[in-house]
């Protein structure tokens, strides 16, 4: 950590300070129920962070949906559906149909409604009438809360908050200062804690975790590409064409570097990478000025994120030298039984 940045998250403390009284003076009022919740007679999962910044939430959404379903469970997956066009309330799959586009929908819950089964996928800041939308109109037996941790009127009977193993939560302070949403206090309320992109849990992490909370469930959440396949027609490519190739790869995430690190590990060889805003929906111009920079660079392929994908202009489906990397989360036998041992009994 550099002098200069050390200065800068000490001349932010104060307004640390500030806003852990007013998350903590929030988390007080539900605790003591001046604030209320509403509870649904159908289970609720939140999956959310203590950090600000991604940590691989969408995947995970994905994977928890798709195994709720295999359960038999009727899935509901409710989400702000960040910097999307359209206001209010949107209902982006009605359990069959994919019903909005990218752009009225947001990138995440146009990915899950892509990637989804039969699961209903709906767009509302409020979290409380979406879930009361997903259970009384399309008859959801389970809710899944997209990035609900700190949305505490929609009350759940699982808390599982992911951790991203790149960043080390010694050296992590509440906002601005750092990027904890809340307090570490705020654990108290998770049930399992996840640890992505890691197929073993780092020992310096858990004892961390166990430290704030001795009884909470921690575990790794592995990783793995998937697929990758071109963004023009789809067509699938092995891992083996990417062996030794240099490439650029570009991004618009909250937290890019695991994902350069993934195309690395593709490649053996470092790629030239090229970082944009998390949510950025992509110019035609910004996707000729990587073309043009991947050609004076000699640059066989650019790779994205699946994600990133759904943000491209239209007009780039005759670029076939861009390749999107689908990479999804592995849960394991033990993630799978706690999560099933934390919820009601199931009734279809």
């Amino acid at each position: 950590m550099s002098h200069r940045f050390r200065l800068l998250r000490f001349l932010l403390l104060p307004f640390s300070w500030l806003y852990r009284f007013i998350t903590g003076l929030r988390n007080y009022l539900f605790d003591k129920s001046i604030l209320k919740e509403t509870r649904f007679h159908v289970p609720v999962i939140s999956v959310g962070n203590i950090t600000l910044g991604g940590t691989g939430k969408t995947p995970f959404v994905i994977a928890l949906s798709s195994f709720l379903e295999s359960k038999g469970y009727k899935v509901g997956v409710i989400t702000r559906g960040y910097h999307r066009k359209s206001k209010g309330q949107i209902i982006v799959k009605d359990g069959k149909s994919i019903l909005t586009s990218p752009q009225e929908a947001g990138d995440e819950p146009y990915l899950i409604a892509h990637k989804s089964g039969n699961t209903v996928i709906i767009a509302d800041a409020d979290r409380v009438k979406a879930a009361r939308c997903a259970i009384e109109k399309y008859n959801c037996t389970v809710v899944i809360a997209d990035d609900a941790f700190q949305h505490r009127y929609l009350a759940r009977d699982l808390d599982i908050v992911l951790w991203d193993s790149y960043n080390d939560p010694a050296k992590e302070a509440v906002f601005p200062s750092g990027r904890l949403r809340e307090s570490w206090k705020g654990l108290r309320r998770a049930d399992m804690l996840l640890v992505t992109r890691t197929a073993n849990l780092p020992q310096h992490i858990a004892e961390f975790f166990h430290a704030k909370q001795n009884d909470l469930y921690v575990s790794a959440l592995p990783f793995s590409v998937r697929k990758i396949f071109s963004f023009s027609d789809r067509e699938e490519l092995s891992q083996e064409n990417l062996k030794n190739k240099k490439v650029l790869s570009f991004c618009g995430l909250g937290n890019p570097r695991q994902f350069f690190d993934t195309i690395r590990q593709l490649t053996q060889t470092p790629p030239i990478t090229k970082t944009f805003p998390d949510h950025h929906k992509y110019s035609e111009n910004e996707i000729n000025d990587l073309i043009l920079i991947a050609e004076k660079q000699n640059c066989r392929f650019i790779i994205t994120t699946e994600k990133d994908a759904v943000n491209l202009p239209p007009s780039d489906l005759k670029f076939s030298n861009i390749l999107i990397v689908e990479i999804s989360c592995v849960l394991t036998d033990k993630i799978k039984a706690a999560i099933v041992k934390q919820l009601p009994p199931f009734k279809n």
